[in-house]
């Protein structure tokens, strides 16, 4: 996962993300609960790892790509450090939950799991969730050809289907669809946040100040300082069974 971006990206990744993963997160928990320590595996530059303090009094958000955790986001109640993505750095029976905010897609692995199994609480959670912003036509009016951003055999329904889940089991599986206002500004760090994306525009606009050349070009063409984008959401909630 750390290599998908470089330094530039990652800027961008940090500017602006879509405000969904509370929304995700509070279609899968109670709301009102609040559980003690809170996991946020593969954590980018902050922003799921946010979104969990809302149910964890603490939040250790662990990531592999330097640049991201250069990047993150300070948080009284996040922890954040390097994690090479073998082994968690943490005793055993230790979180009440563990998050994967599109991150479980680079590292799945029974030795992963087992990991998880390991540091969770008996009864823990583990929420696997993510979500697919539909942003063809946003590369067509860039006059792009469509692109499935993360690479055309990301799995954004990706779980543990497939490995050994005897101390873990299915307790809610959860999709849906939003339409979300975004503005311009916005949408351009989004857009270049994506190693692909930004690599096709850099080649199509030019190195002078990409970010304000895609903002203005957007503004010409969609006479406006906001757009609308649709997004598809994706979680599987388990319980830890010891």
């Amino acid at each position: 996962m750390a290599e998908e971006y470089d330094q530039i990206t990652a800027f961008h990744y940090a500017a602006f993300r879509p405000l969904l993963h509370l929304p995700i997160l509070k279609a899968c928990l109670n709301e009102g609960k609040e559980y003690s320590l809170g996991l946020d595996v593969g954590c980018g530059t902050g922003q799921s790892s946010i979104a969990l303090t809302n149910f964890c009094k603490k939040v250790h958000g662990i990531e592999p790509g330097k640049e991201m955790l250069e990047k993150s986001i300070a948080h009284p109640k996040i922890a954040y450090s390097h994690y090479d993505g073998q082994n968690f750095d943490f005793p055993d029976n230790f979180f009440d939950i563990t998050t994967f905010a599109g991150s479980l897609y680079y590292g799945k692995s029974q030795h992963l799991l087992n990991e998880v199994v390991r540091i969770g609480k008996n009864a823990s959670l583990v929420i696997i969730y993510d979500f697919e912003l539909s942003l063809d036509s946003l590369h067509v009016k860039l006059n792009l050809e469509p692109l499935v951003v993360q690479g055309s055999d990301y799995d954004h329904l990706v779980n543990f289907d497939g490995l050994n889940k005897k101390h873990i089991n299915v307790e809610k599986e959860v999709q849906g669809k939003v339409s979300m206002e975004i503005a311009i500004s916005d949408i351009s760090h989004l857009l270049l946040s994506y190693k692909d994306n930004y690599n096709r525009l850099l080649q199509s606009l030019g190195e002078n100040d990409l970010y304000e050349t895609v903002s203005q070009k957007l503004r010409s063409i969609l006479k406006s300082e906001s757009t609308f984008i649709d997004a598809k959401t994706y979680a599987t909630m388990y319980r830890v069974t010891k």
